[in-house]
């Protein structure tokens, strides 16, 4: 029976240009394994993927970096996105927004930023998280959490075949590719995202994860689930 705080798991599975033109017919299914999947798509992609998929919230839409120099580049391309996806709450950048931007984020609603990486100094977190989680509250309603390419190091890592050591009450948030387009333009689960499924569905099978999406995730830490962090004791940063 596992006694320990379950580590908190989040898989992101990035879409390529190249998916929308894929053959129509069933997205690749992953909840089979006991482990949603966050898609991070542009909208270009993303205009032509919920043709093949149903539209879901589960998606977050990726912000290329030029829209950033622009305000109503930022409103055109979430506007666009959400006509297909009407919950959208989650988007995706490389670097760190300033502060006029998170506020237009706020205001047309977006409730979480995956970042490449969390500065290492910086603004603090206004809504406390649990400690050593790779995240911070940036301003009221916005998240920024790190979401990157896991890499490995140490011999330890090897041991575990590139897979990280789960820490009871921890944060794991990944970045990896989700789907590609294979034979007869067929779209499938990336090999690297197969693995990853199938050992985050191994952690969760015996207790030692919960797996969310990102907009579960973001549920929890604003205090409208609590039971995602039960056992995790809330910490100013």
């Amino acid at each position: 029976m596992q006694s320990a705080t379950p580590a908190t798991l989040v898989i992101c599975g990035t879409v390529p240009a190249a998916a929308g033109s894929g053959r129509r017919g069933d997205w690749p299914r992953t909840r089979e394994s006991g482990v949603p999947v966050t898609w991070i798509a542009s909208w270009d992609a993303l205009s032509q993927i919920t043709e093949i998929q149903p539209p879901s919230h589960d998606v977050a839409l990726d912000l290329p970096p030029g829209s950033l120099a622009s305000r109503q580049r930022i409103r055109t391309l979430l506007a666009r996105a959400r006509e297909t996806i009407p919950g959208l709450d989650t988007v995706a950048v490389q670097g760190d927004p300033d502060r006029d931007h998170r506020s237009l984020l706020i205001d047309e609603g977006i409730r979480a930023v995956l970042v490449d990486q969390l500065p290492a100094a910086g603004r603090g977190s206004r809504r406390p998280a649990p400690r050593g989680w790779r995240c911070r509250n940036s301003a009221w309603g916005l998240w920024d959490i790190e979401a990157a390419p896991y890499k490995p190091r140490g011999v330890l890592a090897v041991l575990r075949r590139g897979m990280p050591r789960l820490r009871p009450g921890s944060l794991q948030v990944v970045k990896t590719e989700g789907v590609m387009v294979g034979s007869g333009g067929r779209i499938a689960l990336h090999p690297r995202m197969e693995r990853w499924l199938a050992w985050a569905g191994q952690q969760v099978e015996r207790g030692a994860a919960r797996a969310q999406t990102v907009p579960e995730l973001v549920a929890a830490l604003a205090g409208e689930d609590r039971q995602l962090l039960a056992g995790s004791v809330l910490r100013a940063a």
